[in-house]
Parts: C-alpha cells; structure tokens; sequence
C-alpha cells in the first residue's frame, strides 16, 4: 500500500508541473513565435506588457485605448498577466495579439475584447485587396492565453501557438 500512494505521489510530481507548463508562457514568446512562421510579414512594431515608457515596445494607454477600448483603457486589463501585440505598420492588416490572463475564468471577457477589435479590422478592410485577412481571422483560447490572429494563414499561426503553448 505504501508503494502505492509513494507512485501515485511520484507520478503527480512528475505531470503537475507538465499539465501547466503552457499556462506559464510568457505572451511575448508566443507572439515572437507567431511573427518569426509569418510569411509575408509586413514590417511592424512589437509592444511587450513588460516594457518601460522608455522603450520602443511600450504600449501608450492612448494606444491601447484607441486598439481595445474604444477611446478608453479597456477593463479586461485588470484580467491580463501580460501581453505581447504585433501591429504592421503598412497599410496592412497583419496583427497578432497574445494575452495570459490571470485565470482561465478570464479568458472569455479577453476573448470579447478581442473581437471587437477583430470587428473594427473588418469593417475598416471591408472591400479591399486585404479583407480576406480579416474574414479568416480568428479569436482563440488556449488555456490562460487568449489570441487574436489576423494572418495570412490564420490556421497555420494557431498551430504555431499550440506548439508553444
């Protein structure tokens, strides 16, 4: 018996830290990930949830503001451990954005955010060379990570996340 709950006790060490390795990842390696598989990515600009107002990849609240939130700093920030977002800055819509969230029970009200943003990319490329874009965009949640991938292969960059996560 002792043998026993000794294995069970073992294997639990073993597979814990395996079930939620990809609940670590840090944002910023999932979207460095998901920029260096993109072919044909336009030139961007990268913004890291952990960078200072000193560095070029900080995030402006303006900006946030104006990407997420309306005009506003959006409220599902408070449900963000940290973020990573790719921006082109052609004329073109290529965006990643990639949000771990405090709780997987935070990830729906990330995820809505992000469709509206996926919203306002539609209807701003509606029309143009560039919309299938963003009609094959996809909002996804894989654990505590919430992902906006407007792409030209936006299947191709969800299974270069799951590779990482």
């Amino acid at each position: 018996m002792k043998k026993r709950i000794f294995s069970i006790l073992l294997l639990c060490v073993f597979l814990l830290p395996v079930g939620c390795a990809g609940q670590q990842v840090p944002a910023e390696q999932v979207l460095l990930a998901l920029t260096r598989s993109e072919v044909g990515l336009p030139p961007g600009q990268i913004y890291l949830s952990a960078s200072e107002r000193h560095e070029a990849s900080y995030l402006p609240p303006e900006l946030i503001s104006a990407l997420y939130g309306k005009g506003e700093l959006p409220w599902q920030l408070a449900l963000i451990e940290d973020y990573g977002i790719f921006l082109s800055t052609a004329q073109h819509p290529c965006e990643f954005a990639v949000f771990r969230c405090y709780a997987n029970s935070d990830t729906d009200a990330v995820a809505a955010m992000c469709h509206a943003r996926l919203d306002v990319l539609r209807a701003h490329y509606k029309g143009t060379q560039y919309a299938s874009y963003t009609e094959s965009a996809r909002v996804v949640i894989m654990g505590k990570h919430v992902l906006l991938l407007v792409s030209a292969d936006p299947q191709a960059a969800q299974q270069t996340a799951k590779q990482v996560l």
